[in-house]
C-alpha cells in the first residue's frame, strides 16, 4: 500500500514507502526495467543515483533520499551559483568517463540526457542525480548541452521564479562544464523538440531563444 504523495513530477509521481523506501509510478504506460538496470550499473560503478529495489512495469521502488534539490536550495541561498555550476560540471564529467554497460557501442559513454538542477538532490552524503528514463550510450558534448539548453531556456522564460538564478547559473555553468557544449547544439536543439510529451508549448516557443543564448554566452 502507498502512502502519501511526496512529490509530482512531469511524468512520474512519487509516494512515500515508509521511512526508507519511496514508489515512483510513472502515469504513462511504461517499462522501467531500462531505466532501472543502468541506475544498477552505475550504482555499481559508485556513481550517485538512488538505489533500485524493485522495478516492474511503470513503477519502481527506490532509496527515500532527503535533501532539496539544487534548485531549491539555489534559491533559498543553501547552495552558491559557482558551487551548483562545478557540481553540475563534475557530475556531468564523472559520469562521461564511466563505460557503458555491455553491448553499447564502442567508445560511447552513459548520457541522462535530462540533467539540471531539478533532476539534483543536495542530501547528506552529496549531490544525487535522479530520473534516469533518458539513460542511454551516447556522446558526451549532447548531455553536456542539454543541461546547458534547459538551464537557458529557464533562464529565458519571463516571470519563471528561477529565471534569474538560470541566467547566473548558465554561465557560471559554461566557464566549467566538460567538453564543448555547444558542439552538437544543433542535435541539441533537435533533441530537445522531439520531448513534446513533457514540454508546454510556450517551453518549445523558447528552444531558439535559448540556444542563441547559449552562443551568446561563449563568444
Amino acid at each position: 500500500m502507498t502512502g502519501p504523495l511526496l512529490a509530482a513530477g512531469r511524468e512520474a509521481d512519487v509516494y512515500a514507502l515508509g521511512d526508507q523506501r519511496v514508489l515512483r509510478r510513472y502515469r504513462r504506460d511504461a517499462d522501467v526495467t531500462g531505466e532501472a538496470g543502468a541506475m544498477r550499473h552505475l550504482a555499481g560503478l559508485g556513481y550517485p543515483v538512488p538505489a533500485v529495489y524493485e522495478a516492474t512495469g511503470r513503477d519502481m521502488v527506490l532509496e527515500r533520499l532527503d535533501g532539496p534539490t539544487m534548485a531549491h536550495a539555489l534559491t533559498t541561498g543553501e547552495l552558491g551559483l559557482e558551487e551548483a555550476a562545478a557540481h553540475l560540471a563534475d557530475l556531468l564529467r564523472r559520469l562521461h568517463e564511466l563505460p557503458p554497460w555491455p553491448g553499447a557501442p564502442a567508445g560511447s559513454s552513459v548520457v541522462h540526457l535530462d540533467l539540471h538542477p531539478l533532476n539534483v538532490l543536495m542530501t547528506a552524503r552529496g549531490p544525487v542525480v535522479i530520473d534516469w528514463c533518458n539513460a542511454r550510450p551516447g556522446e558526451p558534448d549532447l548531455d553536456t548541452g542539454l543541461t546547458a539548453l534547459i538551464l537557458a531556456q529557464v533562464a529565458a522564460e519571463r516571470g519563471h521564479e528561477w529565471s534569474a538564478a538560470a541566467d547566473q547559473l548558465l554561465v557560471a555553468f559554461l566557464r566549467v562544464a566538460p567538453g564543448d557544449p555547444i558542439r552538437l547544439l544543433d542535435e541539441v536543439v533537435r533533441f530537445r523538440r522531439w520531448q513534446l510529451d513533457t514540454l508546454t508549448p510556450a517551453e518549445i516557443a523558447l528552444i531558439d531563444t535559448a540556444a542563441e543564448k547559449m552562443r551568446a554566452c561563449v563568444r
